[in-house]
């Protein structure tokens, strides 16, 4: 297994989306460099979409945003909607130059009950397409040679984004606001139907770097024996609202692999 080590560097594709921002700030609090590959002319002062409150309206500091990307052992996934397999390809076919061993994917639950009737005919799961990314990351590991882990989630709700969504028409853009999960479910076996925060599922890419689990589910709990008790891992500070937002310790999650 090729683990990665403190210090190493760490690409996020998607970054500018909220799951990317969420895991961008993660990689920062973390031992590993985060990377991120922007437009032509990108700068940090650069006011974002969602920026995480409290912040300034800028991108996470502390990233190292380059055109191009230097040597990355390390690289997370981070789309929110699946991409097509073809564009996986491509970006793994470009990132295998630059010294790739374990690449964590964001996926969604359901994929190994695509045929479940419920699932199936679900318009918003968009299963078959999670499916057809899975199997391309699979594919790309057995010819390029570096690990996996496929981070599966439910439906992604609330983040640090609470001062970025004045607007109505932002609102409808998906679950808005945080739910008070101060515990977990994880598993490897896909059976877990909840919905889960982006502060656990960004939490849970940065663990996949680390763990030699090739899949796992993760959703928030209201009660149960994992618990989360690190509120407001980010520190970040809405303008109108304390945030309650809770995110498990480094035991907490080993506690939590344990029993998947």
């Amino acid at each position: 297994v090729m683990a990665l080590s403190a210090g190493d560097r760490v690409a996020v594709i998607g970054g500018f989306e909220r799951m990317g921002v969420c895991t961008l700030q993660g990689l920062v609090q973390s031992s590993y460099k985060a990377v991120m590959q922007s437009p032509e002319g990108f700068s940090e002062e650069i006011k974002v979409k969602w920026p995480i409150d409290g912040q300034g309206g800028t991108m996470p500091k502390g990233v190292q945003y380059s055109n191009d990307f230097p040597m990355c052992p390390g690289a997370i996934i981070a789309l929110e909607t699946p991409a097509e397999a073809s564009d996986i390809a491509g970006i793994l076919n470009f990132m295998q130059d630059k010294g790739l061993k374990k690449v964590v994917f964001l996926s969604r639950a359901g994929v190994e009950r695509k045929d479940d009737l419920l699932i199936k005919f679900n318009p918003f799961l968009k299963i078959d397409k999670w499916f057809n990314a899975e199997e391309q990351i699979k594919a790309s590991a057995a010819e390029y040679g570096f690990d996996y882990t496929i981070v599966r989630t439910g439906p992604l709700e609330g983040g640090p984004f609470f001062d970025s969504n004045r607007e109505f028409a932002s609102a409808l853009e998906g679950s808005l606001f945080d739910v008070e999960a101060k515990c977990m479910e994880l598993s490897v076996a896909d059976k877990l139907d909840a919905k889960t925060g982006r502060d656990l599922a960004s939490q849970a890419l940065i663990q996949g770097l680390s763990r030699d689990v090739p899949v796992f589910s993760v959703v928030g709990a209201k009660s149960g024996p994992l618990t989360c008790s690190v509120m407001n891992h980010m520190n970040c500070q809405s303008g109108t609202k304390e945030r309650k937002v809770f995110t498990p310790t480094p035991e907490e999650w080993d506690a939590a692999f344990a029993q998947a």
